[in-house]
């Protein structure tokens, strides 16, 4: 079998099976709503939030009372200073678009102040700028203010983790300048496809050689609407920065015995890295759901091994890594399935499509 790069006639990345192995089917897609990572029973973080409006900070602190011990409100960053030295708190919620001490100014004089606590940025704004400079100046999080009900306590939960929370696929483009581990969490493949449009755009305008790797229906899907945003992917005449990969194909010839083989990954990596030279690109951007089809067929130990070999595998080099999961994949009993998941990713982001969750405490 011989997954063929349609953009430019020539075999792709992954193009032998090994002798022997059962083939392995796409996943299909389910409804889901947002994991929440495991917490220690009775231990809740203490929080300090900080908007300019009163009514904001009084649905924040409700939405988050049940899961959070909000030992703080400020109404300017001059207060949130001083808060922030007072009470010492776990993680800070904070607003951008405050009177005279913005979000970005506090941010850096809590840095100044040596404050520990993490912050999310938490605002109505989503644009590409905004959302850059906000970690860039140091935030872990960013949060729109529209999905804070589905997005703001995971946020927290991923942030306090030690990984950054981004509020869309797109804006992950932007936490690293080569190489990364991160993933991406969706519900259903119609607000998924939306995601990885902007995102496969995005990474071939920066230059990126980039790489899908996905059942037919997103490849697909996502060609139809690159084709729709100017950028020809497909047939011969198709653009040489962007490579198809059947998933079914992809781990037939990675698998061995129920875990991916290290050796067939090293030489996966090493043909990528062949592909980035030669489109001359500055790295190699990658969405694909391997690990979440292998949760799919109930091979746990070999979705994890997935993960951490391929984060391995890919370390110190050019290559930037979004694992797309369906968020109903943690939805079963395996409660700790989620947290071992995000445990080698730098990186979280949610698809609009879904529903908030309760912590497992």
């Amino acid at each position: 079998m011989e997954v063929v790069n349609r953009d430019l006639g020539r075999p792709g990345i992954l193009p032998q099976c090994a002798k022997g192995s059962p083939p392995i089917y796409p996943c299909g897609v389910l409804p889901a709503v947002v994991p929440r990572l495991p917490r220690s029973s009775g231990v809740k973080p203490r929080l300090l939030l900080v908007d300019d409006h009163r009514g904001v900070l009084e649905r924040v602190s409700a939405l988050l009372a049940s899961d959070f011990d909000v030992v703080g409100v400020a109404t300017d960053g001059r207060q949130a200073l001083t808060k922030a030295i007072d009470l010492d708190p776990d993680a800070i919620v904070l607003d951008i678009n405050m009177p005279e001490y913005h979000g970005f100014r506090t941010m850096r004089a809590l840095e100044q102040i040596k404050s520990r606590a993490p912050v999310v940025f938490l605002s109505m704004m989503d644009t590409s700028e905004e959302i850059s400079e906000a970690f860039r100046c140091g935030g872990r999080g960013f949060v729109v203010k529209t999905r804070m009900a589905n997005d703001l306590a995971a946020a927290i939960d991923q942030v306090l983790a030690g990984r950054l929370f981004a509020p869309a696929l797109p804006s992950m483009l932007g936490l690293a300048e080569g190489g990364g581990h991160a993933t991406q969490l969706y519900g259903d493949a119609g607000t998924c496809l939306d995601g990885l449009e902007a995102f496969f755009e995005m990474a071939l305008r920066r230059g990126d050689a980039t790489c899908l790797i996905a059942p037919a229906d997103f490849r697909e899907g996502l060609a139809l609407r690159l084709q729709g945003r100017g950028w020809n992917v497909t047939g011969a005449e198709g653009h040489g920065r962007y490579l198809e990969i059947d998933t079914a194909d992809a781990l037939t010839r990675v698998m061995r015995d129920g875990l991916p083989d290290r050796c067939v990954l090293a030489e996966i990596v090493a043909e990528l890295e062949d592909y980035r030279r030669a489109e001359g690109a500055p790295r190699v951007t990658i969405w694909g759901n391997m690990a979440g089809c292998l949760i799919a067929d109930g091979n746990l130990e070999g979705a994890l091994a997935m993960e951490r070999r391929w984060h391995d595998a890919t370390e110190g080099f050019p290559i930037y890594t979004v694992c797309g999961y369906q968020a109903s994949r943690f939805n079963g009993q395996h409660p700790d399935l989620w947290s071992a998941t995000c445990a080698v990713h730098s990186a979280v982001c949610h698809a609009s499509s879904l529903r908030a969750r309760r912590p497992l405490m």
